[in-house]
């Protein structure tokens, strides 16, 4: 295990409510917070995606899920980094949707396939798992990667139990050990990471959407081949939706948590802000269990971990079961009334004023700035 270290400023500010705002904006801009509001979570590293990999190396596999190119890029990369270290290749299972060859070879693919199924079929979640499995009993990879969404989990999971592997969910984070994959997962709410390693000959793990740096695309594409998948057809699938998309708070660059201090008419008031900072609304799990929120938004300890440029907690106390869920925000401003509530001591800088007066003057600070 390693501890997981944050160390936050935690300057909480008061006076006058301009020279509070003005001073906070001063440490943004100082830490860079608002210098990539617009590109998305963590931006993308400096550095291409490594060199197209040895195909005579050991596979590192990589499960896509469609409609989900952010997740994609992320896994992408980090496959591409592992199979560096192993002098090894990258292959990515996607369905056809999703299979734009030049596009997931930039992203670090070596190799793509394809899984087809029957013209007009829908390839339910088990269907892919099978196919998974079946080129992963002929092929003998090294790794398989999935995304841990719902769709990522249940196919990694189906994965896994036919192929006797050992599976690690909700990774944050891989190393190579003595030829092994390491796998970090949160432990004890996330104040430590833990090293978790599967004996089994095919090393598998789900990995939390937004939390692994992406890499400037390289010029490569893949070499495409084809497997056709015969549904088994103990599910049609007829339609699918989302009542918002787990991606959206991954992506955000900025974010703006709220709790229960602020009913839905609230909501309204916040538009300047999200809108001068580019940034997307999460909240607590108190927001969401009234319906206030889609559970999609829900950050902490029983939602979602994110890790934006700046996140920004407006008016709610700051327990550590929704903040350990933005323990890798690169810099947290704090604003609540309140001088004596937990979320201060979290927060790089703190704003001590009724958010109904400060978001308005921080809006008006934050467009002279930018």
């Amino acid at each position: 295990m390693r501890v997981h270290e944050v160390n936050r400023e935690s300057v909480v500010l008061d006076g006058p409510l301009e020279d509070q705002v003005r001073t906070a904006v001063d440490v943004l801009v100082r830490r860079g917070a608002l210098a990539g509001r617009a590109e998305g979570a963590g931006g993308v590293l400096g550095g291409a995606v490594p060199r197209p990999g040895n195909p005579a190396g050991p596979a590192v596999a990589v499960v896509l899920e469609a409609d989900r190119p952010h997740v994609a890029q992320e896994l992408l990369s980090t496959a591409a980094e592992l199979a560096e270290e192993l002098d090894g290749h990258v292959v990515a299972l996607a369905e056809p949707g999703e299979a734009a060859a030049s596009r997931l070879g930039a992203w670090g693919a070596d190799e793509l396939v394809v899984l087809t199924g029957p013209p007009g079929v829908v390839l339910g979640a088990d269907d892919v798992a099978g196919a998974v499995a079946e080129w992963a009993e002929q092929a003998g990879p090294w790794a398989v990667l999935a995304p841990s969404t719902a769709w990522g989990r249940e196919v990694a999971a189906r994965a896994a139990a036919r192929l006797g592997a050992g599976l690690t969910g909700d990774a944050v984070g891989f190393d190579v050990d003595d030829g092994r994959l390491v796998a970090w997962k949160p432990a004890f709410g996330g104040q430590v990471v833990a090293a978790i390693t599967a004996s089994s000959p095919v090393q598998m793990a789900t990995v939390r959407p937004g939390m692994l740096p992406r890499r400037e695309a390289r010029e490569d594409g893949a070499v495409t081949t084809r497997l056709a998948v015969t549904p088994r057809g103990r599910v049609k699938v007829l339609d699918h939706a989302r009542d918002d998309d787990t991606n959206t708070l991954a992506e955000a660059a900025v974010v703006v948590g709220v709790g229960g201090g602020l009913v839905p008419d609230d909501y309204l008031h916040l538009r300047g802000l999200l809108d001068v900072l580019g940034a997307q609304l999460g909240a607590t799990r108190k927001v969401t269990d009234r319906g206030w929120q889609p559970h999609a938004r829900q950050i902490g300890l029983t939602g979602r971990s994110i890790a934006p440029n700046l996140y920004v907690a407006i008016a709610l106390s700051g327990k550590f079961n929704h903040m350990v869920g933005v323990r890798s925000a690169g810099t947290i401003l704090a604003i609540n009334a309140d001088r004596d509530v937990p979320v201060f001591a979290a927060a790089d800088v703190g704003i001590t004023a009724d958010w109904r007066a400060a978001v308005p003057a921080l809006v008006a600070e934050l467009r002279s700035r930018l």
